[in-house]
């Protein structure tokens, strides 16, 4: 079997050499002689493309959310994310691992699912000067915001007062509720900790960390739209307080009444 190769083979005899020279020579005659009649092709338009191009000796800051409307990435400071497939960070993430930064314009995540999936690769790019993301193996691209979406949980975070004591219920899912006023029984629960859940139907869970105490809070007040707006515990009832005012980094300091000119005085009436 014969084998056929791209590569010329060498000529064999001297009496095929000079036909070949004689073409060689021919070939460039034969386009300089050719007719200058030919329609020249038009170079086709060039393509703009209206981009932000980001600067890579100022990179943007990617620790935040990045969410793409259906889903939530949390790419913390310490080095660590949490992924999610719902936009409830209060739920169990569904991939959590490490983040490293390549360059300016991507970054990647390293998950501690086992087995390992490969990493993905987050490639970041600017929309209306907007951190837009597209992360390998998901279809839409993500956002970048500093803070979460909001998420029926996030109306119940924060510190409960009333008759039946004071409950604070933090993001961390934990909750910590003391008993207001004097007890009058000998043995009585003062102090609780445990864990906390908004659950899908809106029914809140109350957990103890001491399997051996029930939980202090029992009822749960909705209003017509069904959210939660007072909780109970056997002293009475408590209700959400209104975060404290945030601290002003430099107040203006008040503004002083103008001093009166000795001629702008009336003289008293006697």
């Amino acid at each position: 079997m014969t084998r056929t190769s791209n590569h010329l083979l060498p000529f064999r005899s001297d009496d095929l050499r000079i036909p070949a020279l004689m073409f060689l020579l021919a070939a460039p005659l034969f386009a300089a002689t050719s007719p200058q009649d030919a329609t020249p092709r038009e170079a086709p338009a060039p393509r703009i493309v209206s981009t932000l191009a980001m600067d890579p000796e100022s990179p943007r800051e990617i620790v935040g959310w990045w969410s793409d409307g259906r889903s939530l990435i949390e790419v913390a400071r310490d080095g660590r994310y949490r992924r999610w497939n719902d936009l409830d960070r209060f739920d169990r993430p569904s991939d959590v691992g490490r983040w490293h930064r390549e360059n300016h314009a991507v970054f990647w995540l390293n998950s501690y699912l086992l087995p390992a999936p490969p990493p993905r690769r987050v490639a970041l790019w600017l929309r209306d000067d907007v951190l837009m993301a597209d992360v390998a193996r998901l279809k839409k691209p993500f956002i970048h915001s500093a803070t979460p979406p909001r998420v029926p949980s996030d109306e119940l975070v924060g510190r409960w007062r009333g008759p039946g004591g004071e409950l604070r219920l933090d993001p961390d899912l934990t909750y910590t509720w003391s008993r207001g006023g004097t007890v009058d029984a000998p043995i009585a629960i003062t102090s609780q900790r445990g864990r906390w859940r908004l659950l899908a139907d809106g029914r809140l869970l109350i957990e103890p960390f001491a399997v051996n105490q029930r939980p202090m809070i029992r009822v749960a007040i909705l209003d017509e739209a069904n959210r939660i707006v007072e909780l109970a515990s056997d002293s009475g009832g408590l209700r959400l307080q209104p975060p404290p005012p945030r601290p002003v980094a430099n107040p203006e300091p008040p503004a002083r009444e103008a001093a009166e000119e000795p001629g702008d005085r009336r003289p008293s009436e006697s």
